[in-house]
């Protein structure tokens, strides 16, 4: 399988160690890896580059998790890419919340790769 071939994944995240640790973990895994570290170039290369999933980290600057949810929901253009939501922050009611928001997944940070892998494996084929 060549590199155009493969599954395209857009990590938002602005903890760089932990997006290194997933590039490496998902270009093993067979995927294709975008990266932003601020909440509105999630936004942008959504736009620009449709990726075939979104790992989306509550907690950014420049827009958060939430907002970015909340605008790539309300578009036409991205509002069908599956969107799994990463955070460390404790709240019961936040799973829910994400999901009512539109999120496909929720991931609790330290996230088990093996599980994250495996659910990103049953929604991009």
């Amino acid at each position: 399988m060549t590199t155009a071939d493969r599954a395209t994944i857009l990590i938002a995240d602005d903890d760089r160690d932990f997006v290194k640790i997933l590039r490496e973990l998902l270009i093993h895994s067979g995927y294709n890896v975008i990266e932003a570290y601020e909440g509105v170039r999630a936004i942008e290369y959504a736009h620009a580059r449709h990726p075939d999933l979104i790992l989306l980290d509550i907690r950014m600057p420049v827009g958060t998790g939430e907002m970015v949810l909340e605008r790539l929901r309300a578009d036409g253009d991205t509002h069908g890419i599956p969107i799994f939501v990463m955070t460390g922050f404790d709240d019961g009611d936040l799973p829910e919340k994400l999901h009512q928001a539109g999120a496909d997944a929720f991931f609790k940070k330290p996230i088990d790769n093996n599980h994250l892998v495996a659910e990103i494996a049953k929604v991009v084929m």
